[in-house]
């Protein structure tokens, strides 16, 4: 428990220094903002709205500017700032825009404005008007229309927008291609402070999913591009058919671009053709990553990839890792690997996966070598659910406290991922889940077991862009079967380093048997914490605190030990994702407690 209070204290702490330095960053701007020769006059309410679409404003806090740039942004200002008094409900509004006492209306564009001593916009934006008649008809049966547009609710003019794209939505949604809105009556009120909206809708005929044509392509066979679009033809047209197809197509890396175009008419029969029209990327790609810790050292990752190997969307990859490189602990480790990829195999949304892998691992505490081969599907359920089965066999060689061992091990690997995160590099909203379950049977000791990870991750913005990200992480583990010395190594759970416990060495917690040998545990605990925030435009700073257990039994939580870590650290956000540099400390005292690991890599630690 002593442990859990100081973890938490730390975060809280470093958060506010986090605060604090954060605070310093805007202050320069503010003082240049200061001298800025504009001056509002508006209702407060509306103060910050204006300030934000008025180009005069951006234009003046420029060091440098021309008469053309100042008149220009000045009699743009009047547009924009009348759709903002729009959308807030205020339809009798004046606006006067005044550049060295005169009306930016009144100059030219070939006007010479000379210095601008003075800058002013006034804005006398009169009563908020409220809907008298909001209508829009026709509706499928199960459309339900916002709140906000209805009698006596304030007349946004984004409310009017989202309705009529909402009323086109559902109707494509229910087989009708071609609604469109055909007329609009939209009447202002002065004397009542209200405005009537009248919109009509012509659903269009209904229609079915015709032929997909494709064009555009060279190399890849047609009639695999029609599997994989899986576009349903004789089924009634949905908008949301018709996006899953070119999204089918775009997953599959093969196309640098995927458009899918309707038809201008609906057939006489009932059928709306579809044209595809894609453009093939490039037949070969290679890529590299790169980390470093002082503990674990450095890792480099390459990879060359094919594809479209047979012209079906086949994908030849070949994958190359070494880590440990100059590392503090254990030594190099090596994996290559060839897998093949076939998408819409089965189903357009399933994917086989074909693969060999080879490693061979020095740590701490074993030595591994394995060889691997297997069989996955992978089935996309929806855009943000994905489950996965296959069969695998591998072969261990291991060295560790318990001797050097060989196992023989078939596997039923089995996964099920949720993910909602808009940018998996650098996250700021949604949620990942991710459990693995695996099954296996030890051909040689005719023990049979499973191995079960789960890692959940969630994240939350307080404020704007460029306010706080709180960033949380769970990790589960269990082996549930057979005992420690009949597992190998790589099966069980260690903590310390990158992935677990940043602060403490690499996979030094685990549990020690009567011998002082230490292997890995059989369940693990994992918490991760971090709060981010930008200090720069583009630089980033983050404090961060992680929690890790091993256990000596399946059961999570029982006889086994802990450690924590805290940290900082900076990232810069670069076109390939965040570039980030931290350091981090043990946290539960002891003889490391001075001692600082630091690691370096592209995104955020999770």
């Amino acid at each position: 428990m002593s442990q859990a209070l100081r973890f938490f204290g730390v975060l809280f702490l470093s958060a506010i220094t986090l605060m604090q330095i954060s605070a310093i960053a805007p202050a320069a701007a503010r003082d240049k903002a200061q001298t800025t020769p504009l001056s509002f006059t508006v209702n407060e309410d509306l103060l910050e709205d204006l300030q934000a679409v008025s180009l005069l404003a951006k234009i003046l806090n420029e060091a440098d500017y021309s008469d053309a740039e100042i008149l220009a942004a000045a009699k743009a200002d009047y547009k924009r700032i009348i759709l903002t008094l729009y959308e807030n409900g205020y339809y009798s509004a004046s606006i006067n825009i005044r550049i060295n006492g005169r009306e930016a209306a009144s100059y030219s564009l070939f006007d010479k404005v000379g210095t601008v001593n003075s800058a002013a916009i006034t804005v006398n934006e009169g009563a908020v008007f409220l809907f008298g008649t909001a209508q829009i008809l026709p509706l499928p049966e199960t459309t339900k229309l916002p709140d906000e547009f209805a009698t006596g609710q304030i007349a946004r003019t984004s409310v009017i927008g989202d309705v009529a794209d909402k009323a086109i939505k559902d109707w494509r949604e229910h087989g009708h291609p071609k609604a469109a809105i055909t007329d609009q009556h939209l009447v202002a009120d002065h004397r009542a402070d209200t405005l009537d909206v009248k919109l009509q809708i012509d659903p269009g005929r209904k229609a079915k999913f015709g032929t997909l044509k494709i064009t555009g392509n060279q190399r890849m066979r047609t009639n695999r591009i029609l599997k994989i679009a899986g576009l349903p033809t004789g089924d009634y047209y949905t908008a949301t058919q018709l996006n899953k197809a070119a999204n089918r197509l775009q997953a599959t890396g093969i196309f640098s671009s995927v458009a899918l175009t309707e038809a201008a008419a609906i057939s006489p029969d009932g059928f709306l053709d579809i044209t595809a029209s894609v453009t093939e990327a490039k037949l070969r790609r290679i890529g590299f990553d790169a980390s470093i810790s002082t503990d674990e050292g450095a890792s480099l990752k390459a990879f060359w990839l094919h594809r479209n190997l047979l012209g079906g969307g086949e994908q030849l990859r070949f994958d190359a890792d070494i880590s440990g490189i100059s590392g503090e602990t254990g030594g190099r480790d090596y994996e290559i690997g060839a897998s093949l990829i076939r998408p819409a195999t089965i189903t357009p949304d399933t994917k086989a996966i074909l693969y060999v892998i080879y490693s061979q691992d020095v740590e701490p505490n074993y030595t591994l070598q394995e060889f691997s081969t297997g069989l996955t599907f992978d089935h996309r359920i929806s855009e943000t659910l994905t489950a996965s089965v296959g069969i695998k066999y591998s072969n261990i060689d291991t060295d560790d406290a318990f001797g050097q061992r060989n196992f023989s091990l078939i596997g039923l690997p089995l996964g099920l991922d949720y993910d909602t995160r808009s940018n998996k590099l650098s996250s700021n909203d949604g949620i990942y889940l991710s459990l693995d379950v695996g099954p296996f049977i030890d051909m040689k000791r005719s023990h049979a077991g499973a191995h079960v990870t789960f890692d959940g991750r969630t994240y939350k913005e307080l404020g704007d862009k460029r306010s706080f990200v709180l960033a949380g992480r769970i990790q589960l583990g269990s082996i549930l079967g057979p005992d420690l010395q009949d597992l190998p190594s790589n099966f069980l759970f260690y903590s310390g380093g990158a992935d677990t416990v940043r602060g403490q060495d690499f996979q030094s917690l685990g549990i020690v048997l009567p011998s002082g040998k230490t292997v890995g545990g059989k369940s693990y605990i994992g918490f991760s914490a971090e709060i981010r925030t930008f200090i720069r435009d583009k630089i980033g700073g983050v404090i961060f605190a992680d929690y890790g257990y091993i256990g000596r039994k399946s059961s999570f939580g029982v006889d086994g030990g802990s450690h924590s870590g805290v940290g900082v650290g900076l990232w810069y956000e670069s076109p390939i994702g965040p570039i980030r540099v931290d350091l981090a400390v043990p946290a539960d005292g002891g003889a490391r407690l001075s001692s600082i690991n630091a690691y370096i890599g592209i995104g955020h630690a999770f």
